[in-house]
């Protein structure tokens, strides 16, 4: 059976990893019936790279939070997105960055010293002045790079429904037969949010209720605007034995 990824940061005791999202809710709302989604609220301060905005302020936090969850110190992380806040925070983490412009390139990654425990990539893709890969490719070149303890993690940019663009929905439907077809297992969502607040906030098997509330806005009673990203967590398959 695929265990699901820890979800505590590497200085503190670690769960068993079947068990790593505690079962808050009894009525956990689920993808595709089997994949619980976890709300991150994360508030606005950012000591890193301080800016006025507030994406860049999720960005940074975020890629830091994913870090301290998914990876150890001393171990790798690949990144298809070239995120300058992702390269950041594996620098003060002590993790090695690796930045891959073209899924072609993964053959290089044979001589990484350090173990890859964390692949991360953006869909659509961001850099425009870049051959488009598919998302086929893209899922492909991971699982050549993952091993057992590795997790890759999509982020979505995606359109609110009925507004121009590509919905979440519409993404889904590519992106998981694709993760499939590449040997993926989907184990997690994560809605992660950022808002003013009074520190970070972590829901795990969230309700119905709590991942819309998510998604349209941290309430904060000052009218303040928040923002959000869809995260797709996946590991690579692993045959059950008979």
């Amino acid at each position: 059976m695929t265990s699901l990824p820890n979800s505590v940061p590497d200085d503190m005791p670690r769960p068993n990893p079947s068990i790593a999202a505690p079962s808050i809710h009894g009525d956990a709302i689920l993808v595709g019936g089997e994949v619980p989604i976890a709300v991150w609220r994360l508030d606005d301060r950012d000591d890193d790279a301080p800016t006025t905005d507030p994406n860049a302020r999720l960005a940074s936090r975020l890629a830091r939070r994913l870090i301290l969850v998914y990876t150890r110190r001393g171990e790798a992380i690949v990144d298809f997105d070239s995120d300058p806040h992702l390269q950041t925070a594996s620098a003060n983490t002590s993790r090695s960055y690796v930045s891959i412009t073209d899924p072609g390139e993964v053959a290089d990654l044979d001589s990484l010293a350090e173990p890859a425990s964390l692949v991360v990539l953006r869909w659509p893709p961001r850099h425009a002045d870049r051959p488009r890969a598919s998302i086929a490719d893209l899922f492909g070149a991971c699982r050549l790079i993952m091993t057992a303890d590795t997790c890759a993690i999509a982020a979505i940019s995606s359109t609110a429904p009925g507004q121009p663009g590509t919905t979440y929905a519409e993404h889904l439907s590519e992106l998981l037969p694709a993760a499939r077809a590449a040997g993926l297992t989907h184990v997690l969502q994560i809605v992660a949010v950022i808002g003013s607040g009074n520190g970070d906030q972590f829901v795990y098997y969230a309700t119905h209720v709590e991942v819309e509330a998510a998604r349209q806005g941290w309430p904060t009673g000052h009218g303040d605007q928040s923002h959000h990203v869809d995260l797709l967590v996946f590991t690579s398959e692993v045959r059950r034995h008979e």
